[in-house]
């Protein structure tokens, strides 16, 4: 096996040079974005969250137990919902 780090762990390690809220406070914008401004703006915003918080997901799922890999699934589902709903319409 490599020692070389993954294309992941390198994403996390600046991730994690970032400072402590900036994460959290990026994942709460593009929500916010996502649900309030235009379809046109709020549904790309969602779908780079889905893909964020699925990528973070993924990395950890070995290690989660039951109700950690359903709480992800549930949370992503949602988003995946709510980007559904907005790009139709049925979310204005």
């Amino acid at each position: 096996m490599s020692s070389q780090p993954t294309r992941s762990q390198q994403v996390l390690a600046r991730l994690h040079t970032l400072p402590r809220l900036t994460v959290p406070a990026a994942v709460l914008i593009l929500t916010l974005v996502g649900l309030m401004a235009p379809p046109v703006v709020g549904v790309p915003c969602l779908v780079i969250l889905v893909l964020f918080l699925g990528w973070l997901a993924a990395l950890a799922w070995p290690s989660l137990d039951r109700s950690g890999r359903l709480i992800r699934a549930l949370a992503i589902g949602l988003l995946v919902g709510a980007a559904i709903a907005r790009a139709t319409g049925a979310l204005a």
